[in-house]
């Protein structure tokens, strides 16, 4: 039988720098993440699957020593069959994201679930400390490997997965668990955003390819991550934090790019997908609340992209069409988040030139010079003459096929 030493202030710190570092690995990709424990889980568990194994039992013995992973042996998928399972499911989940198609649909579906697999174990991993009050009972056949685990239970800088103390888990180890969880789960949902964001844009992006470039690299981030906290724990706490940092700061800008791409590129995929010859909703289910409650008889409600011309708003920033009655009402988002008008008539009389085109690939509402230029997803095509119409700028009937308008003949194709 194997007893744990409590958790002291010492070793709180030292478990709870590597769930920090866990969080940010698990962010860039959950499912692998969560196979990697599995499988250090069952190298760790070497002495009751494989108690022959000198090879297997070594390799535990050397994970003793590193933060966090050193608790894998304790999750419910550490074991050999987990691992298998959960590595090819990695590997399935690799393959569906290298191609636009299927990342488009694994995007709006699976990936959720994806997303919560990995915040589950990190929360499990943060609170199995908190809730163990009994010894840990293991089969060590291998008496090195046993040995070894004595050891480490006995070293003042090892860092401590269960609680043996009978007085129960101390307060601190709860303030400090808790503390870090709440921190952990904030950076694990703004880096998992992120990194999802980053291959939205890549399958939008008509371009051959980049989805299985962006695979290739973001396994080649994780894996080194991996590496480098099994070697250098506290380096890796150290870029944990740093990668932490740009997350945040970048959190909203992907936001705001991803939803330009998803709006204009990719929902009118997944509407033929999933919805083909159904009518798209009226209302936008990310109309914010504060303008369902302004517009009280709104019938029509959609976003639409800024490129140029309205105020200092950076580029694919959204602001909101509402047809309000029979009234046409434009709100954009300021600085401290509340909705402000945008004058129809004025953004008219300053862009008289403006005409609503149709491109390949969305509607367009801009002037030659390109000065004024909105871009309005073609899965509202069936609203597009309300919405020109109710704006007063006209609606350039759309060329077909191969003689759709593209940007660079929007100058020619007003003069005819």
């Amino acid at each position: 039988m194997l007893t744990a030493n409590p958790l002291t202030i010492g070793n709180s710190f030292g478990y709870y720098t590597g769930i920090f570092s866990t969080a940010v690995t698990a962010s860039v990709n959950p499912t692998a993440t969560m196979a990697a424990l599995a499988t250090l889980g069952a190298i760790e568990n070497a002495s009751i699957y494989s108690p022959d194994s000198a090879f297997f039992n070594n390799i535990a013995d050397s994970l003793n020593a590193v933060p966090v992973l050193n608790a894998a042996a304790s999750l419910p998928i550490a074991n050999p069959y987990a691992a298998v399972f959960l590595t090819i499911v990695a590997a399935v989940m690799i393959v569906l994201h290298s191609f636009a198609e299927s990342k488009m649909v694994s995007q709006a579906t699976i990936d959720k679930l994806d997303k919560l697999t990995g915040w589950i174990g990190l929360t499990a991993l943060s609170l199995m400390p908190l809730v163990t009050t009994e010894s840990i009972e293991k089969t060590a056949s291998a008496g090195k490997h046993a040995a070894a685990k004595l050891a480490f239970s006995a070293a003042a800088s090892s860092v401590t997965v269960h609680q043996a103390s009978s007085s129960g888990t101390p307060w601190y180890a709860w303030v400090i668990g808790i503390v870090t969880l709440i921190i952990a789960s904030v950076v694990y949902f703004c880096c998992y955003s992120c990194v999802d964001n980053i291959g939205t844009i890549c399958a939008a992006i008509p371009v051959k390819g980049l989805n299985i470039v962006e695979q290739i690299v973001k396994a080649i981030i994780h894996a080194g991550m991996i590496l480098l906290q099994l070697t250098f724990p506290y380096l890796s706490f150290v870029i944990s934090i740093i990668l932490a940092v740009l997350g945040i700061l970048l959190f909203r800008v992907l936001s705001r790019i991803t939803f330009y791409y998803k709006e204009v590129y990719a929902r009118p995929i997944l509407h033929r997908i999933f919805r083909n010859g159904k009518e798209i909703s009226r209302i936008h289910k990310k109309l914010p609340r504060k303008l369902k409650r302004l517009c009280k008889e709104k019938t029509l409600a959609l976003p639409l992209f800024i490129f140029s011309g309205v105020g200092s708003m950076p580029s694919r920033s959204v602001i909101w069409y509402v047809l309000d009655g029979d009234k046409a009402r434009l709100f954009a988002r300021n600085k401290l988040g509340r909705y402000k008008d945008i004058s129809v008539s004025e953004l008219r009389s300053s862009y008289p030139q403006a005409v609503l085109l149709t491109c390949k690939r969305f509607y367009n509402l801009k002037t030659p010079d390109k000065k004024f230029n909105i871009v309005i997803s073609l899965s509202y095509k069936d609203f597009i003459d309300t919405i020109g119409s109710s704006l007063n700028f006209p609606v350039k009937e759309a060329l077909q096929g191969d003689n759709a308008v593209s940007d660079d003949k929007f100058a020619a194709n007003l003069d005819n």
